[in-house]
């Protein structure tokens, strides 16, 4: 019989209870992705949340307020506020300000049942996502010509400057 944590165990069986089969790729995109990717798939699984929400109040009617797609969003858009840490820094303040915001704004749509709000909350983000995307491409950017300048380097032992 196996020891509790080795493969095949009970409580290997109950850590990998609810896991998808693409949990393994996610986390591994996590563990490998630059603060600003992280921040980036925040706010596209945000973006997401939201458009679930607010698309379970239009064909829902009668299972308007809070639920499990509200919390999650909340919990994302909290999150994303903790995320921005230095408040000397003025787009630090504006960004936790907008994110206080957005949060005040869904609690508000619970309280009113209200999918157009979180609409309007889905196009901040989507306004957001779109920001740190061209961010993201500007990262991969400098990686690749970083990557060219060390093969450059690597391939026939280094640069002649003697022409």
């Amino acid at each position: 019989m196996p020891r509790p944590g080795e493969p095949g165990s009970l409580s290997e069986g109950i850590e990998n209870f609810g896991r998808r089969s693409g949990d393994a790729y996610l986390e591994s995109m996590v563990k490998t992705a630059s603060p600003a990717r992280l921040r980036l798939m925040l706010i596209e699984r945000a973006v997401e949340v939201s458009r679930h929400l607010a698309n379970h109040w239009k064909t829902q009617p009668g299972k308007r307020g809070t639920n499990e797609y509200s919390l999650k969003l909340l919990e994302l858009l909290s999150e994303l506020l903790s995320g921005v840490t230095d408040s000397s820094v003025d787009v630090c303040r504006t960004v936790a300000d907008l994110y206080v915001f957005l949060c005040q704004h869904l609690i508000a749509a619970e309280a009113n049942g209200d999918s157009t709000m979180i609409d309007e909350i889905r196009l901040v983000l989507e306004t957001e996502a779109e920001t740190w995307r061209m961010v993201c491409a500007r990262e991969g950017d400098k990686a690749i010509a970083n990557k060219r300048v060390a093969n450059a380097l690597s391939d026939g032992g280094g640069l002649n400057l003697q022409g």
